[in-house]
């Protein structure tokens, strides 16, 4: 499974506590409001504000907690966050659910606001925008109350409407209840799916899933299964109702480039009947549902940058540079990409868990089982790697914390010397997939982290166009865009710019000389990670079905 947000409360936590929450404002000096709570291997969150001394003054009160029940965690992924910031070092990470609530990972749960409505205004200033029902009062029904009960429900389940009710967040009670009842009346699974479909396509008229909200009818189809509607589709639905209910059940449920694939094989007599019902719903927006999802534009990278790989399953992460091949984890398959194939080659499927990832002469390096093995060839064959008694010893974690410590007391050092001068300077960080690779595999060769190998301390001062560094060399530099975010590399400082929205560039600053890449064209919100690879830099962006990994080159001289 996927790593657990930092900023989403811990089932393992304390009670919440406001003597948290005003320790936490009092250790910061400044913060920012992000569109997305970081996380490993996501390291860049788009900022929609930068929130200052006085401007943290303000929130204070707005941060008191108060009664009643906070929203459901599923309806935290979608959440604004509260970055904290204090000696150049993250104080906190708090979860601000559009001024309903507010969560901290230190806590077993989020706690509700006693002044909703006016922090909901303070994000929205702030460039936060608020979904409908996002405020008390916004819309029709209390998010309590749960989404209303869809026409056409087959009269088997008119006993369960109470038991199908979902609550705050989305979450369907009652599926496997509601199923139960259903096979009593319809044994055969492909009538159960059938009835389900034509509820699903009771309504004429355009239809956009809503991901943590499923219609009832569309979360049983889920817990029904896949193949199981796939199986109806294909034998053939009779009613326009089904059909209907069909083509909404298949734009939704496609959600990857491996989804959009197996859809079209499963069902391809069946596609022309899909997008007529779709066609014909009633609203021009129900077809464009459908074929944006079974057949999206073509693949490209944007202006400006190369394309390297294209994720099948959804996310890309623990990505590494292995010569002229990138190996990463795509979902749970350890797959090797390179320029020209961007499917890439499955070298490994992984049983369910996730794992650090090295590349090095064409095998790449993990853990299984408590074991680090390697894989060099699809399907090939698993080889256990045991690392010599030295490597043991002179990569242990009691050197690389020493290491650490110290990168870490001088950041301290800097960082109270920028702030004396600047208010809101941010300051390079460790890269977490790098760490979690050295400290796993780094016995077997995974090199450390970049920021520490090199000692690179570095920081920007945001609306100041500056970025300055310190460690074997030190110095400040003027930049002609503004700076997003900074990274290490072997050969240098990098750093991430903005020159206008949408249009970046990426610096290397090496001893006072920068080298700068051409300008390339990203929406902003696009950029979720970025790693130095040589003479190029590896951007990972978030596409429609998956992300999308991109290089771009370096070697103009600023």
């Amino acid at each position: 499974m996927s790593p657990r947000l930092a900023s989403v409360p811990s089932p393992f936590g304390g009670l919440p506590r406001q003597a948290d929450i005003d320790a936490l404002l009092s250790r910061a000096s400044f913060g920012r409001v992000l569109a997305r709570p970081p996380a490993p291997g996501r390291s860049v969150a788009p900022t929609l504000s930068w929130v200052d001394r006085s401007a943290l003054a303000e929130l204070r009160p707005l941060l008191q907690i108060g009664d009643g029940a906070p929203p459901a965690e599923s309806a935290w992924h979608e959440a604004p966050v509260l970055e904290l910031i204090g000696r150049g070092e993250r104080v906190a990470t708090l979860t601000l659910h559009h001024g309903l609530a507010v969560g901290y990972p230190g806590w077993n749960a989020a706690a509700p606001l006693a002044r909703p409505e006016k922090l909901a205004r303070w994000l929205a200033e702030r460039g936060c925008l608020t979904p409908p029902g996002g405020t008390p009062g916004a819309g029709p029904e209390s998010a309590a109350e749960g989404p209303r009960w869809p026409e056409g429900a087959p009269p088997d389940l008119a006993p369960l409407r109470g038991a199908l009710a979902a609550p705050a967040g989305g979450r369907l009670g009652g599926a496997v209840e509601a199923l139960s009842v259903l096979g009593q009346a319809r044994p055969a699974p492909l009538d159960q799916a059938t009835i389900l479909l034509e509820w699903l396509g009771h309504d004429a008229g355009a239809w956009t899933a809503a991901p943590h909200s499923d219609p009832v009818p569309l979360a049983l189809l889920r817990v029904l299964g896949d193949a199981v509607v796939d199986d109806a589709i294909r034998a053939g639905l009779s009613s326009a109702e089904a059909r209907r209910g069909a083509a909404r059940f298949v734009a939704a449920t496609i959600a990857t480039r491996a989804d959009q694939k197996r859809r079209r094989e499963r069902l391809a007599g069946t596609l022309v009947a899909l997008r007529e019902a779709a066609r014909t719903s009633g609203v021009e927006g129900s077809s464009r549902a459908l074929e944006a999802a079974l057949a999206p534009a073509p693949l490209a990278a944007p202006e400006g940058t190369r394309l390297l790989a294209a994720a099948q399953h959804g996310r890309l992460s623990r990505i590494c540079r292995d010569g002229d091949h990138v190996a990463a984890l795509d979902g749970l398959s350890i797959t090797r990409f390179s320029a020209g194939a961007p499917e890439g080659q499955i070298l490994f499927e992984l049983p369910g868990v996730h794992t650090p990832l090295f590349a090095r002469n064409g095998r790449a390096y993990f853990l299984l089982n408590g074991r680090v093995c390697e894989v060099s060839t699809p399907g090939g064959p698993l080889v256990a790697t045991e690392p010599s008694l030295w490597s043991r010893i002179a990569r242990s974690s009691l050197s690389y914390g020493v290491a650490r410590a110290r990168w870490e007391r001088a950041r301290r050092r800097c960082a109270e010397r920028a702030e004396a001068q600047e208010p809101m300077p941010i300051f390079l960080e460790i890269d977490e997939e790098e760490e979690e690779a050295y400290a796993k595999l780094g016995a077997i060769g995974a090199p450390l982290p970049r920021a520490v190998a090199t000692r690179a301390l570095a920081w920007f001062a945001p609306g100041l166009n500056l970025v300055a560094w310190e460690g074997a060399r030190s110095g400040s530099a003027k930049l002609g865009g503004r700076p997003i975010h900074l990274a290490a590399g072997d050969d240098g400082l990098y750093v991430l710019v903005e020159h206008a929205p949408g249009e970046h560039a990426v610096l290397r600053i090496d001893g006072g000389a920068i080298t700068t890449s051409a300008r390339f064209q990203v929406e902003p919100r696009a950029i979720v990670h970025w790693r130095p690879a040589g003479e190029s830099v590896h951007l990972l962006l978030e596409a429609p079905l998956g992300d999308v990994l991109v290089d771009v080159a370096l070697g103009k001289k600023a």
